[in-house]
């Protein structure tokens, strides 16, 4: 008497089985990150507390100050880009959320956009890469953001678009000096180390 062979598996059982397994990653994904939230928050959250334990609170101390410094660097290449793109553009306008009013690298900037506007061109292909070195917290509530910023080259191009001549990429280090003005985080000082 023969015997029937086990049937094959259903190709369709198949990526259900593959899908379930993506969910599970993701959800538990989703309870460790929670998970480690919640964490976080207690510590920060019980950092003043007078009670506790001195290197608990000098954990929650460093923790906070690196959570900080995180913001400021992401603010600062944020505020970097905004500046990039108001170079390409000549938008006077948008360096206002980049500067705080009376900054030396503001009137610099403007005047670079003056002179572009003035002239018809514009430069095509701008980038203006960061990389941080540091980021200190000063006593007085700014930050001190050391970095090294490029640029590349770019396209001094008329406003038809086409090319008068080529702009050399450069990279400097940078000391900037970021303050919180009406609730944003600001360029004070932009200036070459």
């Amino acid at each position: 008497m023969q015997t029937n062979p086990e049937p094959s598996p259903d190709p369709s059982s198949a990526e259900s089985a593959v899908g379930l397994a993506f969910v599970a990653i993701v959800l538990v994904s989703l309870f460790v990150a929670g998970a480690l939230g919640v964490v976080a928050t207690r510590q920060a959250g019980s950092a003043g507390d007078p009670g506790q334990e001195p290197e608990q609170t000098a954990v929650a101390s460093a923790s906070t100050t690196a959570l900080g410094r995180d913001l400021i660097v992401s603010r600062f290449r944020e505020l970097v880009l905004l500046r990039e793109i108001a170079l390409r553009e000549r938008d006077t306008g948008l360096l206002a959320s980049v500067y705080v009013p009376g900054a030396a690298g503001l009137a610099a900037d403007r005047a670079e956009i003056a002179r572009l506007r003035s002239s018809g061109r514009r430069l095509a292909g701008l980038r203006l890469p960061v990389k941080v070195l540091d980021a200190t917290r000063k006593g007085n509530g700014s930050w001190v953001v050391v970095a090294r910023i490029g640029r590349t080259p770019a396209r001094l191009v008329t406003g038809s678009g086409r090319q008068v001549r080529a702009t050399r990429a450069s990279t400097a280090v940078y000391r900037c000096t970021l303050v919180k003005r009406h609730g944003s985080w600001r360029l004070l000082r932009l200036a070459r180390s």
